[in-house]
């Protein structure tokens, strides 16, 4: 999945290891150019990957990097990472969005070590094959508890590589927190923003949209703490809003900016996965729920006329 993150994080690694990029739409751009980026924490390069192809190779590889969008009723990333896991050998690193993004491949890959990351990064495929960073970019790197291989030896070599290419990673026993916490911003942000076609600040300032963002806080934090967490809600939600007025004003969440060119967006993993823990500890979280069914809703129409959505 070479698109913005991808290319980031392909061509920080490439300082210190041999990367084969898989990239779809931006094929021939990467092949022919490479990948042109533009990053105000990293410089600006022309990156040439090792090996640039279509689909994943049938090959042996020490890991298998995916930044691809978590879209599991789009798509299956166990098929498409497959031909290149070898049993016991491949570490499969996931830098994606959403909960529960690990289950699919402990399912189909039960003897492969998992790293799991959570990224906080602003950056873009402005064209094919042209990358613009703007500020600065941070990773929260993990073991995925439910995972039967302890992956911590194959963790701290790979976040070895990314600080060798000059990233930013910290390291959690229990990434699921992290990615909980994630979506107390992700999960009611982002479909806020897209239902009603506002950008953050717009948000901010509508009375009736923020109190759908708090309803929809106070039930992500009593689901994160019905599965064993203990958060504060109006700690988390102080924190919450007062780091969006700080750092994401005028801020287009990546679901909005997906609904708006026509492609779908990433609804089971943001809100799909908390909406059915929730529902497994017999809780109600209406406002989720709701929200949940609309997006769906929407989704349905995005695929078969993506046309009637997407902004020119």
């Amino acid at each position: 999945g070479t698109g913005a993150i991808g290319a980031i994080y392909s061509w920080r690694l490439s300082k210190n290891a041999h990367v084969t990029t898989v990239c779809r739409s931006n094929y021939e751009a990467v092949r022919n150019n490479g990948l042109k980026i533009d990053s105000k924490k990293f410089g600006q390069e022309t990156f040439v990957p090792n090996e640039v192809v279509k689909s994943v190779p049938e090959e042996p590889f020490d890991y298998v990097m995916v930044t691809t969008k978590s879209l599991p009723d789009v798509y299956s990333v166990p098929d498409i990472i497959a031909p290149a896991i070898t049993k016991g050998k491949t570490t499969i690193v996931l830098i994606q969005n959403g909960l529960g993004v690990e289950d699919p491949i402990i399912e189909r890959f039960p003897d492969n070590p998992i790293v799991s990351i959570v990224a906080y990064i602003g950056t873009s495929q402005t064209s094919p094959g042209h990358i613009k960073m703007v500020g600065d970019e941070s990773l929260i790197a993990g073991n995925y508890l439910a995972s039967p291989v302890n992956a911590e030896q194959h963790l701290d070599s790979f976040v070895d590589l990314l600080r060798k290419g000059g990233c930013t990673v910290s390291t959690v026993k229990d990434i699921e927190q992290v990615r909980w916490q994630k979506l107390f911003w992700n999960a009611t942000f982002s479909p806020v923003c897209t239902v009603a076609r506002m950008n953050t600040t717009e948000v901010l300032n509508c009375p009736e949209a923020m109190t759908t963002v708090k309803k929809l806080m106070h039930e992500m934090i009593e689901a994160a703490n019905a599965v064993g967490y203990e958060y504060n809600a109006e700690e988390q939600i102080e924190t919450m809003l007062e780091r969006t007025r700080a750092t994401a004003m005028d801020y287009k969440p990546s679901m909005l900016l997906d609904f708006e060119r026509g492609q779908p967006m990433e609804i089971s993993v943001i809100l799909g996965t908390p909406l059915r823990r929730a529902k497994a500890k017999g809780m109600e979280v209406p406002n989720l729920e709701m929200m949940y069914n609309i997006l769906m809703a929407i989704q349905k129409t995005v695929k078969q006329s993506p046309e009637r959505f997407r902004i020119q």
